[in-house]
């Protein structure tokens, strides 16, 4: 068994060649589960899995020569995750689950993913494991809740993109300092909910009980009408993305903020038949936007002149006050 392990130990020389083989591997088990239809579910069970074993049994042995892993590592830890994301599913469907699985198949799969790519995140020190990771514990929370509840319409689908959203958001402060990578990597999967949850509100409703997309409506036109607390909700975590990544250059942060901010956009700015008014959030968006202007431009006291590069400071003597 250790000959074996040793051999499948990818070589760092090697491994640009390994992760480029990797990929297609990954592909084909992707496709041979869509394609492959007239194979019972066995047979395409075994064959992703086995392709999502070999990857993760390479990833798992590549060395870790640095403090982060290289691209081919990366890769290999991707390659290999995505499909084992796939053979769950077909798990699923070989202990007696639905096509495509229900919420109580979804929950436990997409929490073995989850748990195994945060495995995978401590070994190799891996920021893209940690987000898949908490994309499929995203995945698992919502399909948990909605197999053991039972809720009716979207609410509390919504309800619990917030929670989560949050929870990353805590996460990414907590590891901000000590993990920073990994701290980026929940900001980013924090911003994947929030844009989720802002296309449920302008036009994409959600099949709660099997967590797909049941249809995607036209951005343009007139959009569904949310509530108040949700459009804030939109405003403020786009703008803290944006602010993220401002502060720490990070630029995945910024792309989901605006796109966040987007969503936002077309929801506040749906048609309204026969009227049309600026008061709401077009005239408080105007106002709190000239307010940062004007603060940046208001005239500024001019600044002391630099000392000269070679003045020295002066010498100020050093008085002894006679304590008597």
């Amino acid at each position: 068994m250790r000959a074996v392990l040793e051999f499948l130990r990818p070589h760092p020389h090697r491994g640009d060649v390994i992760a480029a083989g990797a990929v297609p591997l990954a592909l084909a088990a992707i496709v041979i589960e869509l394609r492959m239809t007239q194979w019972s579910l066995g047979p395409r069970f075994a064959v992703v899995a086995l392709i999502s074993v070999l990857l993760l049994t390479m990833a798992w042995m590549a060395p870790l020569e640095s403090e982060t892993p290289r691209t081919y590592h990366s890769i290999l830890l991707v390659a290999g995750l995505l499909p084992l994301i796939v053979a769950l599913q077909l798990l699923a469907e070989v202990v007696g689950a639905h096509r495509p699985p229900g919420p109580g198949a979804v929950w436990w799969t997409f929490g073995i993913a989850a748990v195994v790519a945060v495995v995978l995140a401590r070994r190799a020190n891996s920021a893209i494991c940690t987000l898949i990771a908490a994309l499929a514990a995203a995945i698992a929370v919502e399909a948990f809740v909605s197999w053991l509840f039972r809720p009716r319409g979207e609410g509390t689908f919504k309800a619990m993109l917030v929670v989560l959203s949050l929870a990353f958001a805590a996460g990414a402060v907590r590891l901000r300092d000590a993990r920073r990578r990994h701290a980026v990597a929940l900001v980013d999967a924090g911003g994947v909910v929030v844009l989720v949850l802002a296309l449920t509100l302008v036009s994409v409703p959600l099949d709660v009980t099997a967590l797909n997309l049941s249809r995607v409506g036209s951005f343009f036109g007139e959009v569904p009408t949310a509530g108040f607390g949700w459009e804030l909700y939109l405003l403020a975590a786009g703008f803290g993305l944006v602010a993220y990544a401002a502060v720490d250059r990070e630029p995945g942060p910024a792309y989901l903020g605006v796109a966040v901010l987007a969503g936002f956009a077309f929801l506040v700015g749906r048609h309204v038949p026969g009227r049309g008014s600026l008061v709401g959030w077009p005239l408080f968006l105007l106002v709190i936007g000239a307010a940062g202007v004007a603060i940046g431009l208001r005239p500024r006291k001019p600044l002391p002149p630099p000392p000269g590069e070679q003045e020295a400071a002066p010498t100020v003597p050093f008085r002894v006050q006679d304590q008597r």
